[in-house]
Order: C-alpha cells, then structure tokens, then sequence
C-alpha cells in the first residue's frame, strides 16, 4: 500500500474510534404520536380522515384525540366482556345443535316406527289376501280342510283343540273317522 491510502486507513480509523456508542444503547426514542403534531394538522383536519380515525376509534365525535394509555382499563373491560358474550354464545349454539338433534332422533325413531307398522300392516294384509286366494282355490276344486274351518270357529264335534290333547301331527284325522280331506261328499 502506498503512504496516502495508508493515511487515510488511519484518519478515517481514529474518527470511527472517537465515536461513543454506548449512549444509544440506553437512550429512548420520544413517543410519537402523529395526532398531537401540530404539522400534521392539515392532513387531519379532512372529513374523510376524521371518520377513519372515528370508526377506528382515536378520536370521539368532537375531534378530540383519545388517549389508549388512560383508557386502557376501560378497553380491557369491554375485551373481558367481547369474550363473555362469544362464550356464552358458543355454548348456546352448542345446546341448540344438540336440542335439535335429539328433535331429529325422535322423529327419525317416529318415522322408523311408523314404517315399521306400516309393513306389519302390508304383511298382514299381503297373508290375509293369500289366505283367500287359497281358500278360493280350494273351494272352487271342492277342498275344504278342518283346519282352515278350525281358524274361523268352525270346530267339528269330534275334534279336540290341541290344549286339550288332540291330534297334533299332520296326518292324523279327527275323532269323527273321517279322512283330513273334506269334500263335498263328505259335507
């Protein structure tokens, strides 16, 4: 290196060593707050700055700036409050969804219900019509069987019921001597 860089290497290192830094570790900035400048209030003094500033709530209806710092309380209060009524909220959803679903079980149970007697009715009404149709068709080849007339109280003197003791299988004919098939003959 040449004698002048080496002079400026070290006039430019004794002014950067004569530099105290330590003060600006502990110094503070001033606060500052743009709605106290006085410079600043022509740019708040316009309408639609000043319902800005309104709904966001740094100033009150009259214009005056409202301070955070003392109103804290006040702001802390109305949180507390924001969070109670959301939780209270919360828990009223919570007990209608829950109301409303055990108003849907029931009537879903009503509805399975419901169903339920509507194809006990079917089933009964599907055997009652079967039940006729073979009768019909016996009756018109001139079959009647005693137990089709046991069913409808037409019992026949000989036969016993089965509490009593009668005949229980199916072969078996009644007391009378008669066959388990009556035809007209019969009659």
């Amino acid at each position: 290196m040449s004698r002048r860089t080496r002079a400026r290497m070290q006039a430019v290192q004794s002014r950067e060593n004569g530099w105290d830094l330590t003060s600006c570790r502990t110094a503070t900035m001033p606060s500052y707050n743009a709605l106290y400048d006085p410079n600043m209030r022509h740019y708040f003094e316009n309408t639609t700055i000043q319902n800005h500033l309104y709904k966001t709530g740094q100033i009150d209806k009259s214009g005056r700036v409202i301070d955070l710092e003392r109103n804290k309380s006040k702001l802390n209060i109305i949180e507390r409050e924001f969070k109670e009524a959301e939780k209270s909220e919360y828990w009223r959803q919570k007990e209608e969804e829950e109301m409303r679903y055990r108003v849907q079980q029931k009537r879903h149970a009503a509805l399975d219900r419901a169903r339920a007697q509507e194809k006990l009715m079917k089933m009964k009404e599907d055997r009652q019509i079967r039940q006729e149709i073979v009768s019909a068709t016996r009756e018109s080849y001139g079959i009647r069987y005693p137990a089709v007339e046991r069913k409808k109280g037409l019992r026949s003197k000989g036969s016993r019921s089965l509490k009593s003791g009668g005949a229980t299988s199916l072969g078996s004919a009644p007391d009378t001597g008669s066959s388990f098939f009556v035809t007209e003959g019969e009659m």
